[in-house]
Formats: structure tokens, sequence, C-alpha cells
């Protein structure tokens, strides 16, 4: 029976070891070092929805914006990390007046983002109106 428990405690430190080893290494991965935002007014009205790979081609007057300061990327990502997946009332269209670029060191993520949706890693989500507050929030500070 002791031999039980001694490998059961064993097993349950090695287990609790490699989770910590594990997330050290996904805090590395996700450590975002840069976030660049590519934007125009999103009060802006097309003709045709725009694709987010055409976002520079449709809008010639983007405006760029490199954020590095640790504070406001942190802002940002926590909006972003609470993200809603859309449900059956939202367009799966995604009409981008933004494009978010992630930058770490092992990394880049794209995130197209319109004013009812937005689109990261293939998943699309409900635009937080918060976030399109910060944004332009952003730019005018530019």
């Amino acid at each position: 029976m002791k031999k039980i428990i001694s490998i059961l405690v064993f097993s349950i430190i090695f287990v609790f070891s490699s989770c910590q080893n594990c997330k050290n290494r996904v805090d590395d991965i996700n450590k975002i070092d840069k976030i660049q935002i590519k934007s125009v007014d999103f009060s802006i009205m097309t003709i045709i929805s725009v694709e987010c790979d055409k976002f520079e081609e449709y809008f010639e007057n983007y405006q760029t914006v490199s954020i590095v300061s640790p504070n406001i990327i942190r802002e940002l990502l926590t909006f972003i990390n609470e993200l809603e997946p859309i449900d059956s009332t939202y367009s799966k269209e995604i009409d981008p007046r933004a494009k978010i670029t992630l930058y770490s060191k092992k990394d880049t993520i794209s995130i197209c983002m319109g004013n009812l949706t937005m689109r990261m890693n293939n998943n699309i989500y409900k635009t937080p109106n918060k976030l399109i507050d910060l944004i332009e929030q952003i730019q005018k500070n530019q």
C-alpha cells in the first residue's frame, strides 16, 4: 500500500511540474512584443464588402499605428482574450475596417476586424464596441 501511495504522490508531483513547464512555454510563445493596427474610420460605408486580404488595396488612406507599450498591449489583449464567438444571428461575413497584427518572438497572428464581426485564426467572433472605441482612441492619440 505504501508503494502505491508513493507512486501516486510521485505521479502527482510529476504531472504538476510538467503542467507548469508547459504553461511557461505557452506564456513565452504568447508574449506579444508589438501590435500593429491598420485602420480606417469604422463609420465608412462601402458599396461592397472588403476582403481582408485586400484591405490595403481598397482603403488607400488607412492609418497605421505600432504599439509597443506593455499597458496598451495588455489592454488590447484583454479584449481579444474575451472575444465571444458569433451565434446564428450574426453575419459570418467580415467587412473589415481594421487589420490587427500581433507580433511575438515565435509567432504572428492576424485579425480582421469589422463593425459587427472579426476573424482570428479562422474563427469568427463578435466585435466588442469597447475594442472599436479603444482603437479609435489610439488612432486619435497618434
